[in-house]
């Protein structure tokens, strides 16, 4: 993922999104999943906002003058072929993405 203020973030997190018969969304199946990844500020609002098979993100942001912090909320993605859990970190302002971790 490259380099944010002298920090190395070389993590992934990559799915397939599952079709059924009829083309309704039916699961993900996780290729990758690394310890440690940057998420999208965007990706983590419509993640919140959007109904995802397999997909939660838990407790609701603080809302704080119209904007949403997204530190200490836990990213849960239960595929078909794994469950990926993240606790998500400090926010990394140069990329407007947060820092994400698999949790102790």
């Amino acid at each position: 993922m490259g380099q944010v203020d002298g920090e190395g973030y070389e993590g992934a997190c990559e799915m397939t999104r599952l079709l059924d018969d009829e083309g309704r969304w039916s699961g993900l199946r996780i290729n990758r999943a690394d310890p440690r990844i940057l998420i999208a500020a965007e990706l983590l609002t419509a993640t919140f906002l959007m109904s995802m098979p397999g997909v939660s993100l838990a407790p609701p942001p603080d809302d704080r003058n119209g904007t949403p912090f997204w530190r200490g909320a836990v990213l849960t993605i239960r595929g078909v072929n794994q469950t990926v859990i993240y606790r998500i970190g400090e926010y990394v302002p140069g990329v407007r993405c947060y820092e994400a971790e698999w949790p102790d």
